[in-house]
């Protein structure tokens, strides 16, 4: 234990010695100015997006959800309608993440 300590002493005074040598710089080194130039496109694009309005998986998501709400909720009229409500809102997510790198481009 007592040769670890000893080494991170040494580790530590050797980092501390490094740092706080200073180093010489020519006097016009401070002066000089770089000039940088920029040889790309200058003609900036902007991105645009748009919301999907995902009427088809509404519509996909809404049948599909009334058939089975009809059948595992009831056969009545509530369960076919609380079907289809959950089915257009699962459909328009689904439709909505699968097309979402189709809804963004770039212009000018």
């Amino acid at each position: 234990m007592r040769a670890l300590s000893r080494i991170i002493a040494a580790g530590a005074l050797a980092a501390t010695t490094a740092t706080s040598v200073s180093v010489a710089v020519p006097a016009n080194a401070t002066t000089r100015h770089h000039r940088h130039h920029y040889y790309g496109r200058t003609a900036y694009r902007h991105r645009v997006c748009r919301r999907s309005s995902a009427a088809t998986g509404k519509v996909v998501g809404g049948v599909a959800g009334a058939v089975v709400g009809h059948s595992l909720i009831g056969h009545g009229l509530l369960g076919t309608a609380a079907g289809a409500v959950g089915g257009v809102i699962a459909g328009g997510a689904v439709d909505r993440s699968m097309s979402a790198r189709y809804r963004c481009y770039y212009t000018r």
